[in-house]
């Protein structure tokens, strides 16, 4: 029914969605917030009270951050998808959220001190993971993609490796729970410093996959079509990847491991606006946003302590991919 709409018509129906729920994260919680509190703090009328500091320094830059994280999760795996021409590929392809777990986890255990450790080092991290799957994937003599995806895959694993190796030397009851909870994944540490952390390469990085986005539109069809097109392949390849690397690093340096968002948010919007990229860019930002903010705000609504973001995004993940698994074994019959 949704595509009866124009699609200008349906891109502002989720920016709509997109708002209402801003509005609802901001007015509800384990503090509730009446219509009326709220508009009053919107419009500066009581800049000292406790309301103030719970809507402008607690819970605006936590909204703001789940925004940015949503859309970029949901555009790394919408341009991965059809970088790769597989629709079970996710942002973490390549290795970067092992890779940021890894920085993450050395900052904990030797570097706890340093303000702003982790982030750095988590984000440090999920792109030496990168580097190092591009420079594997330089040494296979077969399939490009095929070699990225394995590259993606062995590097995935050292990683993995390493976390357990590193996760079995730490302190059992200082350093190992905040391991655990971190690797969960979470906004409950969000504020206006940490927002400072990420927009810019969030920003910086969708600026260039909109500039490419033809280029990028083309390579879908095929290396061979891309080429006989005049797309230099190897080259917006390396631009994509580093983008949407800088994309995932920059979320989970600074909330952790977010699962699903990035594999089920594309597919919600194939749904809507079918196979074309440059339709279904700007749409992943607003889906992605709106997934990862109802998620959020039911994670920190549903009970007195807050539950990890991505508990609740892997019981809808999973379903969503059995049923999709199910979907495309009944087409192919």
């Amino acid at each position: 029914m949704i595509h009866r709409f124009p699609y200008r018509r349906r891109l502002l129906i989720t920016i709509g969605i997109l708002l209402v729920l801003s509005g609802i994260a901001l007015i509800i919680g384990r503090y509730p917030v009446s219509l009326e509190a709220l508009g009053g703090v919107l419009l500066g009328r009581d800049t000292t009270s406790p309301l103030y500091t719970l809507i402008m320094q607690i819970r605006l830059p936590r909204i703001l951050i789940v925004i940015l994280s949503g859309g970029a999760l949901s555009l790394a795996g919408t341009i991965y998808q059809g970088l790769f021409q597989n629709p079970l590929v996710s942002p973490d392809v390549l290795g970067v959220s092992s890779g940021c777990g890894v920085g993450a986890i050395l900052a904990i255990l030797f570097f706890s001190q340093i303000p702003f450790s982790l982030q750095t080092m988590a984000f440090c991290g999920g792109i030496a993971a990168v580097v190092l799957a591009l420079v594997m994937a330089r040494m296979s003599k077969t399939n490009k993609l095929l070699g990225l995806v394995i590259s993606g895959i062995v590097i995935s694993s050292v990683a993995s490796a390493i976390t357990m190796l590193l996760k079995y030397s730490a302190d059992p009851y200082k350093q190992l729970p905040t391991i655990e909870f971190w690797l969960m994944g979470g906004f409950y540490k969000a504020n206006w410093e940490r927002f400072g952390l990420i927009w810019p390469s969030i920003a910086i990085s969708i600026i260039v996959l909109f500039i490419i986005r033809w280029p990028l539109k083309v390579l879908t069809l095929g290396d061979e079509e891309a080429e006989a097109l005049g797309v230099n392949v190897k080259q917006i390849r390396i631009v994509a990847i580093g983008a949407v690397t800088l994309l995932v690093a920059a979320v989970v340096s600074v909330a952790g491991i977010i699962s699903w968002i990035g594999l089920v948010a594309p597919h919600i919007v194939k749904l809507l606006v079918g196979n074309n990229l440059e339709k279904e860019m700007p749409m992943s930002l607003c889906i992605g946003a709106s997934l990862l903010l109802l998620a959020d705000t039911l994670a920190r609504s549903l009970c007195a302590a807050e539950i990890p973001v991505s508990v609740l995004t892997t019981f809808v993940g999973a379903p969503f991919l059995v049923h999709l698994l199910y979907q495309r074994g009944r087409a192919e019959q």
